[in-house]
C-alpha cells in the first residue's frame, strides 16, 4: 500500500488538473460565444444600449484616435534574453556580492528575428562589460545613483552596437537584484 500511495496521489492530481483545465477552457469558450452573440444582436439593431442608434457606433475608426496614425506605429521591438545576467562583485580577490540584472535591448523592427542569431555573442560581450563595470565598483552603486545607472546603460548600449550595429537603440534594465555575502 505504501508503494501505491505516491502513484495514487499523482493520478488524483493529474485528473484534478485536467478537469480544472477543461472547466476553464469551457468557461472561456462560453464567454467568447456570449460576447459574439451580443455583438450580433447589437449589429442587427434589435437591442441597443443607448437612446441614439448610431450606425458607426462601436466600429473602428479609420482616422483619429491614438495609435491609428502611421507616425504612431512603432518601428522598434525588444530583444529579450532567455536568462538574467548574474554578475559577481569581487574585491581584493574575494566575492563581496552578486548582482542579477534582467536586460532587454530596444532594436529596429527590421532586425526582429535576425538579432537572435547574435544572442550568444551579444550575451558574452554584455557579460564581459558587466564584469568590467563590477570590477570598477559601478554595479553595486547603480541602485543608489541614477547617474551610474545611465552610465551603465550607455556602456551596455555601446557594447551591443559593436555586435549588432546601429540597430541597437537603447538598453533597458528591467530588474535588478543584489545579494551581499
Amino acid at each position: 500500500m505504501q508503494k501505491l500511495l505516491p502513484i495514487i496521489v499523482i493520478l488524483v492530481a493529474a485528473i484534478a488538473g485536467g478537469g480544472g483545465g477543461y472547466f476553464f477552457k469551457m468557461q472561456s469558450a462560453s464567454k467568447t460565444s456570449n460576447d459574439s452573440s451580443a455583438e450580433q444582436i447589437a449589429s442587427d439593431g434589435d437591442v441597443s444600449h443607448g437612446k441614439k442608434n448610431d450606425a458607426d457606433h462601436g466600429k473602428k475608426k479609420k482616422k483619429g484616435g491614438h495609435g491609428d496614425s502611421e507616425e504612431g506605429k512603432s518601428s522598434t521591438t525588444f530583444m529579450k534574453f532567455g536568462r538574467q545576467f548574474v554578475v559577481p562583485v569581487i574585491k581584493h580577490g574575494q566575492p563581496k556580492s552578486m548582482v542579477i540584472l534582467d536586460i532587454n535591448i530596444e532594436i529596429d523592427s527590421s532586425m526582429d528575428e535576425a538579432v537572435y542569431t547574435f544572442e550568444p555573442r551579444l550575451r558574452d560581450a554584455l557579460l564581459s562589460k558587466l564584469l568590467e563595470l563590477a570590477a570598477d565598483d559601478m554595479l553595486p552603486q547603480i541602485l543608489e545613483n541614477g547617474e551610474k545607472m545611465e552610465a551603465t546603460k550607455q556602456a551596455l548600449l555601446e557594447t551591443s552596437r559593436t555586435i549588432i550595429g546601429d540597430s541597437a537603440r537603447s538598453v533597458l534594465i528591467l530588474d535588478i537584484g543584489m545579494q551581499n555575502y
